[in-house]
């Protein structure tokens, strides 16, 4: 697919640096929002982007992708969102995601949609009008409230799923992050859950930031010495951040495979992991249901 490299005020390119570690087709990125409200402990984009948890709409938002959507090459694929889920608290006051859906709908592009919240539910009447993918990540069911304190629990995640496949939408589950010895053991269990209502699974295990993992280890003491020795002490630095040990990361992703490969109807792929046994070039986030 051809990529419009020219810079934009809202839509960009996806990873314009071509990380080694990124399997993703060419795509481009949107974010309605700046920030999100979901305060997940352990969200990478809150290391660079300023008052992360005190989200707030892109100004002009709606009057900037008139302008810009048309400058797109036809097939194109926008991914929604990398950074700020677009279905937080904010958009049931603001609606830009919805604003944008319905824009979009005279456009011959593709959307893969990422969010944790069952308020995408509300928008279907545009999603079946469009080419559309949607991604649900769940990472945890015990400890919903101690990780992520804003975002709807598994439940509602989990009958969001089951909702858009029945209506007809490719669906995704992103299991991210698995945390060792926070979520790890529950992973299979959600896993259990979703795989009759999706088409597509991405594993991604958490990988630390200084400030997240400072937020991690306060809101679980009890885990402290555990994610001292396995990032701090044992850990893969690398660009994206402090890796777990690659046999420990590779022992984490083999327990889901597995249990994919059972399911000759569901694909898998993992996310910026770097291991070769488990790299779907190009087909990592799930995109390829649109084609």
């Amino acid at each position: 697919m051809f990529i419009f490299k020219i810079a934009m005020p809202y839509i960009s390119l996806f990873d314009p640096w071509k990380s080694p570690l990124c399997t993703c087709p060419p795509k481009y990125s949107l974010n309605p929002y700046t920030g999100c409200g979901h305060g997940c402990l352990y969200c990478y984009a809150s290391t660079f982007i300023k008052d992360f948890y005190s989200p707030r709409p892109k100004k002009e938002f709606l009057k900037k992708l008139e302008k810009e959507l048309p400058k797109l090459p036809p097939e194109s694929l926008i991914s929604l969102s990398n950074s700020s889920d677009p279905y937080q608290p904010l958009e049931k006051i603001h609606k830009s995601t919805r604003m944008f859906l319905d824009l979009i709908k005279g456009f011959p592009l593709k959307v893969l949609i990422i969010t944790k919240s069952n308020l995408v539910l509300r928008d279907i009447d545009l999603l079946k009008k469009l080419r559309v993918a949607v991604a649900i990540t769940i990472t945890t069911k015990s400890y919903q409230e101690r990780l992520e304190p804003g975002a709807p629990p598994f439940e509602e995640r989990l009958l969001a799923l089951k909702v858009l496949s029945q209506e007809g939408i490719p669906t995704i589950v992103r299991i991210d992050p698995i945390i060792p010895e926070i979520n790890e053991e529950e992973a299979l269990e959600v896993l259990t859950e979703v795989l009759p209502f999706v088409k597509h699974v991405v594993v991604s295990t958490y990988k630390a930031k200084p400030q997240s993992l400072k937020r991690l280890i306060k809101a679980f003491p009890e885990k402290a010495k555990t994610l001292t020795a396995f990032y701090l002490q044992k850990g893969e630095r690398k660009k994206g951040g402090i890796y777990l040990p690659e046999e420990i990361r590779r022992s984490l992703i083999e327990k889901i495979h597995n249990k994919v490969s059972q399911t000759k109807e569901v694909s898998f792929a993992t996310c910026r992991e770097g291991l070769v046994d488990f790299a779907f070039q190009g087909r990592c986030d799930g995109s390829f249901l649109l084609n």
